[in-house]
């Protein structure tokens, strides 16, 4: 499973009121789904996306990466590091 992040571009299968598979960019990540704005799907499949108000929630599971976008390191808390240097102590002895 990827790590989502906010405004990755996902592909997404058919459910619902969609026959076909969508795109869309990643707006909010939940536990184990994502919230998408739909961009991209096919002209069939309009009122569908009308009825959805042009969002879809998927599984994450489920859900293809298009295009991540870029990552930043992310900072460690102070507990992190702390237990990190604890790790690193015990190896050392």
């Amino acid at each position: 499973m990827a790590d989502f992040e906010i405004g990755d571009i996902v592909k997404g299968k058919k459910f619902g009121p969609l026959e076909h598979e969508f795109s869309g960019v990643v707006e909010k990540v939940y536990t184990n789904s994502i919230m998408v704005s739909i961009q991209d799907f096919d002209p069939s499949d309009k009122s569908g996306v009308n009825e959805l108000n042009g969002r879809a929630v998927i599984r994450q599971k489920e859900a293809k990466m298009v295009k991540a976008v870029p990552r930043e390191e992310k900072r460690m808390t102070r507990k992190q590091r702390k237990m990190l240097n604890l790790q690193k102590n015990l190896k050392n002895r």
